[in-house]
Formats: C-alpha cells, structure tokens, sequence
C-alpha cells in the first residue's frame, strides 16, 4: 500500500465528474484559512516575545488565506498542493514550539488535519513521512510537559492520545482512497478492452475540458468494418478477441493523455488535446493502427477538430464533438471504410 503512486490527479478527475468538486473546494478552503486563527490564541500565552508571535500570526494569516483564496477560484495544481502542505506544517510546528508545554502538546492533535489531506490526496509515501514528523513532534512536546509538570502521567497520556489521531486517522483514509481508486477501475472500465466504459468516458471528456489545455480538441469516433459479419461468420468469441485486440491498438496510438472509451458492441471514442499538427494526424494514425492488426480488421474513423477555448457547457461540447465526429465517421463508412475523414469546425459551430 505504502508503494502506490500520488493519487491527487485521479481524484481530482473523480471528483470533477461526479459534481464534487466545487464542495470540495469550499471545505479546503475553510481548512486552509484555520490556519490563520492558529497562532492568534497563543499571542498572550507564549513565553517568545510579542514580536516573535506578531510575526508568527502574520505569517499564518498570509498563507491560510492566501491558500484560502486559491482554492475558491479554482482547483489547484498538484504543487500547489503539495505548497499548501509545506506552508501548513511550517506554521503549525511553529506555534507549537512557541506555545506553553501543555497547549503545545494539546496542539499537536492539529497535525492530524495535515496528515489526513495528504492521505486523502496524496501519495501513502507522503503521509508516513507526515506521521513520522508528527509523531517527532509530539514527542518533543510531551518532553517539555514532563519537565514542566510533576510526574509522567499528563505527559504519556496527552502523547498517546496524539500519537492515536494521528496515525490511525491517516492510514484510515489511506485505505478507504485505495479502496475507492480499485472499485473506480472497475466500475469505470470496459471488462473486455480495458478502455473506459461509456458513462466513464463522458464524464471524463468533460472534466477535461473544463481545465486550460492546449491549442485544439480531438474526438475520434471509431467504428469497425462489417464486424457484424465477421461475429455471425466467426462467432463471439473471435469477435472478443478483435475488440480487446483494438483497444490495445488505441492505446498504443495514442497519447498518454487520450481519454479512449467503448461506447458500444464495436463503437470506440478518443478525446485528446494536441496541437494543431498532431490533433489532425491522429485519426490517420488510429485507421492505420487497427488495420495493421493481424486480425484482418479495419476501421471506418471520423473525427472532429475544434480548437480550444473556455467551454461554457463542457459536457454538452462533448456530445456536439462527438456528433460531428459519427458524422464524419459514416462518411468515411460510405466512402469504402478503412480511411479517416476528418471535420474541423469553429467552437460556436457545432
């Protein structure tokens, strides 16, 4: 588990499809300008001199609401995340470290709010290194109650109760977020090809173009030659072995960042963001892909070129492009199949 890669841009992904993201991006927002009101309290507690808590409270309200702000306007990047991160636990283990012993071993249970954004966006690695810091801190802390105080006992039990919240909570996200990433491939993908399922591939489509990209939207619909025949003449099972063999075929002609759905019984579509010069080689490249399998199978593709701009309706954008795209692809259908006819059209055109 601790191995598994940064998730932040599959669930921003995921979010962003299912309506969430905005809700997200209020209540980070909230979390991030806490960090403003954390050292206010300690202003008047803390044996530093004023000028050292004055700083402190300024520099904690700079960064919460300046994170604050940056969440409300929009999704951030991974590194700005990432900042977010960094800024936050610089200014939490400041106050710590400038407050009383027992407020700042109480105020370690804060860390717990830094530990599970990571674990909720973030790659596992990170958030042991945040429980090992945490726990670090926390203990240091618990050293000054002990010398502070008589006996151990407020001491130890303060330690375990941070100790408690701040590991198990973090490793508790971590679970259920990769629990979440294994049932969002599976529901999301097609069981033969191992592309996306239709209802995925929308959702996706949209998402991506409701983010700056690059000069022009490809979408690319895909529709196999007489593979009804080819099914009644060779039965289903070969009929499978075609399908998966074209999904791998798409993949491999296209970029990392293609978006390659099946959206019925031979019907494929890819959304890209490309440049002008390669957003019009790609429906090119994807007919020669699939004829250059040894199935003996090719393909009628047609496909729609816009260039991109800030989409008011991304989702409905989506189904005018991939209208046009089927247009395009019955052209090519008529024509003889096994080509690419291609449209490009104007964003307010569609």
């Amino acid at each position: 588990m601790w191995t598994q890669p940064d998730h932040f841009e599959w669930l921003t992904s995921y979010l962003g499809a299912r309506g969430l993201a905005t809700a997200t991006r209020r209540s980070v927002a909230i979390v991030a300008a806490g960090l403003a009101a954390m050292p206010v309290g300690l202003l008047n507690a803390s044996p530093q001199p004023v000028i050292v808590m004055s700083a402190l409270t300024v520099g904690a309200a700079i960064v919460g609401i300046g994170f604050a702000i940056l969440w409300l306007r929009g999704w951030p990047t991974r590194g700005q995340s990432l900042a977010m991160i960094a800024c936050g636990g610089a200014v939490t283990v400041g106050t710590l470290f400038a407050a009383e012993p027992l407020t700042a071993l109480i105020s370690c249970s804060g860390l717990v709010v830094l530990c599970g954004y990571l674990a909720f966006f973030h790659s596992p690695r990170s958030v042991a290194v945040s429980i090992v810091v945490s726990i670090a801190v926390s203990a240091v802390c618990a050293h000054r109650v002990s010398e502070a105080l008589p006996g151990l006992s407020v001491a130890v039990a303060g330690f375990w109760v941070v100790v408690e919240v701040t590991v198990i909570v973090p490793i508790a996200i971590v679970a259920v977020v990769r629990t979440l990433g294994v049932d969002v491939v599976r529901s999301d993908h097609d069981a033969l090809t191992g592309v996306l399922n239709r209802r995925a591939f929308y959702e996706r489509a949209a998402s991506a173009l409701s983010a700056p990209a690059c000069e022009y939207v490809v979408v690319i619909m895909v529709d196999l030659d007489r593979f009804k025949s080819f099914n009644d003449t060779n039965g289903h099972a070969a009929g499978d072995q075609i399908l998966t063999a074209v999904g791998w075929a798409l993949r491999g002609a296209n970029s990392g960042t293609a978006i390659i759905g099946r959206v019925g019984g031979d019907e494929f579509l890819v959304l890209d963001c490309l440049t002008a010069d390669r957003s019009h080689a790609l429906p090119q490249r994807v007919c020669a892909a699939i004829a250059a399998l040894p199935h003996r199978v090719t393909a009628s593709v047609g496909a729609a070129i816009v260039p991109f701009t800030a989409f008011t309706d991304p989702a409905r954008t989506v189904s005018d492009l991939v209208r046009v795209a089927d247009a395009a692809m019955y052209q090519a259908k008529r024509d003889g199949g096994n080509r690419a006819v291609v449209s490009v059209t104007e964003t307010g055109r569609l």
